[in-house]
């Protein structure tokens, strides 16, 4: 806490036992001036923006009535000094009582001076206000029931001394323990907050050798399941020279990141949007490390907006965009511009690192106050929801509904919706443009794969894990391998977890090994949304742009059980068919599923018209600005219940951990979890949410492992780099050098072409499970 502030608040208090003393001194009037006096010289000499705080305003009045009432009444007073406090304590309560109902934290306006504006958004700050604000209004009531007592049921000089000493107390308590808890309390919420991510686990990470001889059956890591960030994991440890195991449940590695191909048309079901394609970005950084920039090609989409009648083609550059939204609406072009300026300070700021595969995140209490001065929109915005944001810049009403609602692409509500993945959002689609591989998003994820069966790494997929075997007890325990579902097991040192955390206190593990802590943790943070995704095929090309935020001119709700799937934002992606004659098209229409929605399609038998009728709901919508969707050849649906088949996602989650500003970043698990050598990536994990977010969790993980710096601070190991060099040095062979780094229309609808809108060792195999070798299946025994 900033001295400045404390010290000017604590003037205020000052007065009152000013006028408390002196009254103890039968110097009453001199205590009525001396509390005028005081305040008074304080609402002068404070800045004006600070100047009427609700303290200030409520002791003024008192100390100008107060003085008033001293000098017409005279000697009179004297008498009745337990009235006069009673008097004062009733106007401050009634002062607390009114900030109690605005929401007003009467400390807040001068403890905050000397903060940067970034900070004072900060939690941490508010909850320490709250925590004065409770004490301070405590005092003022204490302070009432005192001196009433005093003034009905005693009398004399028995009355006087009590409500004066008892008033004095109460002030001078107050006035303690105000810089006690001013400075103790961020102290102690920072440590918490901050030093609750991967250094304050209770065990440091094991340092892997490359090169270490290992049974057929033992490997250095095992990664569970085989997500973006499981993938990233493992390509990184394989690239490094360690042996590495991925198990996967499902039929094909990838998770969320697959396409499924129909005759040609590609079906995609996950992600359609990639943030980080660019140089600067986490794919980029990872591609360049693997050495796979010259093997995928990423495109730039366009993109557009559909609100009502009104449609914009938009993707064609920062100022052509902003451009166009202005004319739309006039009165938030100041807006517009203000908010374009603080996204490239924020693209600066998101990219302030010098390197990209690192966490974003402060790893220590300096690096965290470092922050609201080197990054201040990053940490300002890291505590701000993204529609509060966006009101901040004084635009339109509907404007700001639109911008907040493209949130839905990750998952996201605008109110809750973290700010600052809705900058980084923002940044892309105006600033960075938003990408996608050729080929889709199989094309990634099978290159990847690639990579790590090149480096000597083995993928195991229709084969999952149904528990971590561990050796100890309590906070000794380890993990020493995996039992597989078809009843094998292999040996580890180091399991790394790319799945629903939820599921390791449901048989993974014992609950008892992760800690009551960790359990009651995770029991607080929500689930993200599913989705149910239609795609439409068509024999001809749609003149529309290659991704599309659709909002209904009025929303649209499907009975779902007891509660209403409301289809208030539709996600358009439009892939191009693989045929060569390269005519049709695929559209794939996203309507994300609140979690509270998703127990009606579990129970499909009993509403079979459910899928049907969100069907034909999204057709009429999407023909209502596109009437050539009416043409389609072919549709197939995708129901929640699917995708939660295909990840093992409890509830179908699509994203992990829901992406609320107060469950994000800090407040996630991982990625060390609480048993010594076992780790959380992915989508569910401190970083995840989104493929970029995945993609760098497992990237931290696989450098720490490594003897790599991930989080900012040394681990105390040897870089991987500098470890292979001596591997090769023993073993008489040079070192390669590393892979060089690389870096029916719209205007049908009469609108206007301006309004119109893209390794080593056998792995252990056995009944059911399937290895790839060569791109061909090998059924186990």
């Amino acid at each position: 806490m900033k001295k400045r502030g404390l010290l000017l608040f604590l003037i205020i208090p000052l007065a009152w036992l000013a006028f408390a003393a002196l009254a103890r001194l039968e110097l009453i009037l001199w205590g009525a001036a001396a509390g005028l006096a005081v305040t008074a010289a304080l609402l002068v000499a404070l800045p004006r923006g600070r100047r009427w705080n609700v303290f200030i305003v409520f002791s003024l009045l008192y100390f100008l009535v107060a003085t008033a009432a001293v000098a017409v009444m005279g000697e009179s007073l004297r008498t009745r000094v337990p009235n006069l406090l009673a008097g004062g304590f009733a106007t401050l309560s009634i002062m607390a009582g009114y900030g109690a109902l605005e929401g007003i934290l009467f400390p807040a306006q001068l403890l905050e001076l000397g903060y940067p504006e970034s900070k004072r958004e900060s939690p941490i700050i508010r909850r320490v206000f709250w925590a004065i604000t409770l004490v301070w209004d405590a005092i003022f009531l204490a302070g009432l029931a005192v001196n009433l007592i005093c003034m009905l049921a005693l009398r004399g000089r028995t009355s006087f001394d009590v409500s004066t000493l008892a008033s004095l107390a109460l002030l001078g308590t107050g006035a303690i323990i105000t810089p006690v808890l001013s400075q103790l309390l961020p102290r102690r919420m920072e440590h918490k907050l901050v030093e609750k991510g991967p250094l304050s686990a209770g065990w440091k990470p094991p340092l892997l050798t490359p090169g270490t001889s290992h049974a057929a059956n033992e490997y250095d890591v095992v990664v569970v399941g085989s997500g973006m960030g499981g993938l990233a994991c493992a390509s990184l440890l394989a690239q490094a020279g360690m042996k590495v195991l991925v198990t996967e449940k499902a039929r094909l590695p990838g998770g969320y990141s697959q396409t499924y191909d129909w005759q040609g048309f590609p079906l995609n079901s996950g992600p359609t949007i990639l943030l980080g394609g660019t140089e600067g970005g986490v794919l980029h950084a990872l591609l360049a490390r693997l050495g796979l920039l010259q093997d995928i090609t990423f495109r730039r989409l366009t993109w557009g907006l559909v609100d009502g009648d009104m449609a914009l083609r938009l993707g064609l550059g920062a100022e052509q965009d902003v451009e166009k939204m202005a004319r739309k609406f006039p009165r938030s072009r100041a807006g517009l511009e203000k908010l374009l300026s603080d996204l490239r300070r924020f693209r600066g700021e998101y990219r302030d690192r010098g390197d990209f595969l690192s966490s974003p995140l402060p790893a220590s209490i300096q690096d965290y106050h470092e922050q609201f001065l080197r990054h201040p929109l990053s940490a300002r915005w890291q505590n701000l929801g993204f529609e509060a944001m966006l009101e901040e810049y004084g635009l339109e009403p509907r404007l700001v509904r639109i911008l907040s609602g493209l949130s839905a692409l990750l998952g996201g509500e605008p109110s809750t919706f973290p700010a600052y993945e809705g900058a980084r959002l923002l940044t892309a689609l105006l600033i960075d443009g938003i990408h996608y591989p050729e080929g889709h998003i199989s094309t990634l994820v099978s290159r990847i794969v690639e990579r790590i069966r090149s480096a000597g790494g083995e993928i195991m997929t229709s084969c999952g894990a149904e528990q971590i075997l561990v050796r100890g007890e309590g906070s000794r325990a380890t993990p020493i391998g995996i039992r597989l579902s078809d009843g094998s097991q292999v040996r580890c040192g180091v399991v790394v977890l790319d799945a629903d955390p939820r599921r390791l206190a449901s048989g993974l593990l014992p609950p008892s090994l992760l800690g009551g802590d960790f359990l009651r943790e995770l029991e607080k943070l929500k689930p993200s949304c599913s989705a149910f995704v239609l795609h439409l095929l068509f024999e001809e090309d749609l003149r529309l742009p290659d991704r599309v935020f659709l909002f209904p001119a009025q929303t649209r709700r499907v009975r779902t059980g007891d509660t209403f799937l409301e289809a208030d934002c539709l996600l358009l992606a439009k892939d191009g068919h693989s045929r060569p004659d390269g005519n049709g098209c695929v559209l794939m229409v996203r309507l994300n599923v609140p979690t509270r929605c998703y127990p009606a399609f579990e129970g499909e038998e009993e509403n079979p018209e459910l899928g049907p009728e969100l069907t034909a709901l999204i057709k009429e919508e999407v023909a209502s600005v596109l009437p050539a969707t009416k043409r389609s050849e072919r549709e197939f649906t995708t129901l929640p219940t699917h995708l939660a088949r295909l990840t093992s996602h409890g509830q179908g989650a699509a994203f992990g951990f829901a992406p609320h500003v107060d469950q994000w970043y800090f407040r996630r698990p991982g990625p060390r979890l609480p048993l010594p050598n076992l780790y959380l990536v992915g989508a569910w994990s401190r970083y995840g949410g989104g493929v970029e977010g995945a993609a760098l969790s497992g990237a931290v993980v696989a450098r720490e492992l490594c003897g790599e710096s991930p989080y900012g601070l040394p681990t105390g190991g040897t870089p991987v780099r500098e470890m292979r060099e001596k591997t090769s040095r023993r073993k008489g062979r040079k070192e390669p050098s590393p892979a060089p780094a690389s870096g029916d229309s719209f205007e049908a609808r009469g609108l206007g072409d301006e309004t119109a809108l893209s390794r080593r060792g056998r792995s252990p195999r056995g009944k059911g499970c399937r290895r790839k070798r060569g791109g061909v299946e090998h059924e186990g025994n």
